[in-house]
């Protein structure tokens, strides 16, 4: 008699739990269903000025290697030799860097327009230190270049949010 008490009480619970949730998933559905949704929203600054020639792919591309790419998100491999600089270079949508191996010490020159609609050095930033292992959010980036000072290669990744992305 246990055994058949056991067998059924199993048996209603899976039911039960089988029940519970095709329900909540209809409700989850239905509420999704409901809340007003951002289409192509994307996650660009309000207001980007630079030329899409300047984007990394295209102004860095020995720096900048595409490992995935879809409509919502684009992984950057960012490669830069020792005693190397990469060319000035733009990123137009938020992203996580992830340092794999990092570029000790290193220069970080950024760009602004002259009066003639060239480029010229609005500021530069010695770095001695760079946070390893650790995604680091960064909102779109205007033209700039980094100057490895050091010997070593340096490795990164870049997660980057082609459409609305809020952490």
């Amino acid at each position: 008699m246990k055994i058949k008490q056991l067998l059924a009480g199993l048996f209603l619970g899976i039911l039960l739990g089988f029940g519970l949730t095709k329900y909540f998933d209809k409700i989850r559905q239905q509420s999704i269903g409901t809340k007003p949704k951002t289409i192509d929203s994307s996650s660009r600054s309000a207001k980007w000025d630079w030329p899409d020639s300047l984007d990394a792919i295209k102004a860095a591309p020995d720096n900048h290697r595409v490992v995935y790419e879809d409509d919502n998100v684009r992984v950057l491999a960012v490669i830069l030799d020792g005693k190397k600089s990469e060319p000035i270079h733009t990123h137009k949508w938020k992203s996580i860097m992830w340092i794999a191996k990092p570029i000790i010490p290193c220069q970080i020159n950024n760009y602004k327009k002259d009066g003639n609609g060239g480029l010229i050095k609005s500021d530069s930033l010695k770095i001695n230190e760079m946070p390893v292992d650790i995604g680091q959010l960064i909102k779109p980036e205007g033209p700039t270049s980094i100057t490895n000072l050091g010997f070593e290669n340096g490795v990164a990744y870049r997660i980057e949010f082609k459409k609305d992305f809020r952490p």
